[in-house]
């Protein structure tokens, strides 16, 4: 008699907690969902690569400052990008030089 009653209340706790995690389930869910459909919407833009001839007078970061919109990175970041995408261990180019250059547009 005593575990037909036992199991009789783990069962009803058993229910009480999955109802308890459903209905939390559906409002942290729902509130989610709200959350998302407030976000803007923000166009995608696309990785682009070309390959520049390096002019007299040019520097990294001058490159960096013309190609750099649009990607998140500090003037610093695309230019240690541009480094490693080139194979470069300073910051030295020379006029001639071709370098390829990474541009985000939509």
């Amino acid at each position: 008699m005593r575990r037909r009653e036992l199991r009789r209340r783990m069962r009803g706790l058993v229910i009480a907690v999955l109802m308890v995690l459903a209905f939390l389930s559906g409002f942290f869910g729902r509130t989610l969902v709200s959350a998302y459909a407030e976000e803007e919407y923000i166009k995608p833009v696309k990785r682009y690569y070309t390959s520049i001839q390096l002019q007299a007078g040019d520097s990294l970061w001058d490159i960096a400052e013309e190609y750099m919109d649009g990607i998140g990175y500090s003037k610093k970041e695309y230019v240690e990008v541009l480094k490693r995408m080139n194979g470069l261990s300073s910051d030295r180019i020379h006029a001639g030089q071709y370098l390829t250059v990474v541009y985000f547009a939509e």
